[in-house]
């Protein structure tokens, strides 16, 4: 298993393409199961599904007047929204049969990010939280149902690689509470602002040492370089994930 840690990243497109390219690689196998962490400059996160609501357009116009790009995720799950006070963590792994392991994945996935939340003095436990972004089964709050939202897990599965991934919310969310209001409430879909907030006492930085450090424990993980092939395979994908105006109005990706 190797760490691969990109941080500060210009643009949220180098993060996605770097999944992307690192899910390519390792299903190839030119490389090993991989953690991944990036951070990058703030975005909305969407899902394919949500491309084709009605009011897609309306949230992504909404969103970018704010300042905030919105990029359409090739994984499940619901609308995101990030900045430099998040973190981006995914484990990458091949498969031989991509029926099976969905549910295993997410409970490793679970386990792995509570494990590091409490390294950093957290409590944190799988459950839905009312009215949350991205809602879901898998995940990770703090306080109960009423709670918060501190991540989300969602998949990516292809035939020869699936990829686990969890989006860390550590610091600087007063602006992510505005932005989803904005773009769930333009979808006609519930949000409740107070599903989100800072992490008491933490900080990017040790929120991501604790991530590598969990999968350093789990996998024996060692942290290497990226190297020059992927970051050049994950600057090539730089368009597939913007969403832009269809020929008739609505808004959809390039994907």
């Amino acid at each position: 298993m190797e760490i691969l840690i990109a941080q500060n990243l210009a643009r949220p497109e180098d993060g996605f393409g770097l999944q992307q390219a690192v899910l390519e690689e390792v299903a190839a196998g030119s490389r090993d199961s991989t953690t991944l962490l990036w951070t990058s400059s703030r975005y909305v996160g969407a899902t394919h599904p949500e491309t084709r609501l009605p009011g897609f357009g309306e949230a992504t116009r909404l969103a970018e007047e704010a300042g905030v790009p919105v990029l359409v995720r090739n994984s499940g799950g619901g609308a995101v929204a990030a900045n430099e006070g998040s973190i981006s963590f995914s484990v990458t792994s091949p498969v031989e049969d991509l029926r099976r392991g969905l549910y295993d994945r997410y409970t490793e996935g679970v386990d792995l990010v509570v494990e590091a939340l409490g390294r950093l003095g957290v409590t944190a436990e799988a459950g839905e939280v009312e009215g949350e972004f991205c809602p879901g089964a898998y995940s990770l709050r703090s306080g109960g149902y009423s709670g918060i939202k501190i991540a989300g897990l969602a998949q990516r599965v292809t035939r020869r690689a699936a990829r686990v991934e969890a989006l860390v919310l550590v610091t600087k969310t007063a602006e992510l509470r505005k932005v989803l209001e904005l773009f769930y409430g333009a979808l006609g879909l519930p949000f409740r602002p107070e599903s989100v907030a800072d992490l008491p006492g933490a900080d990017v930085p040790q929120a991501i040492r604790a991530l590598a450090d969990a999968a350093r424990r789990r996998y024996g993980a060692r942290e290497t370089e990226i190297g020059e092939k992927t970051l050049r395979r994950a600057s090539s994908l730089h368009e597939r994930w913007r969403a832009t105006p269809g020929p008739s109005g609505p808004v959809s990706s390039n994907l």
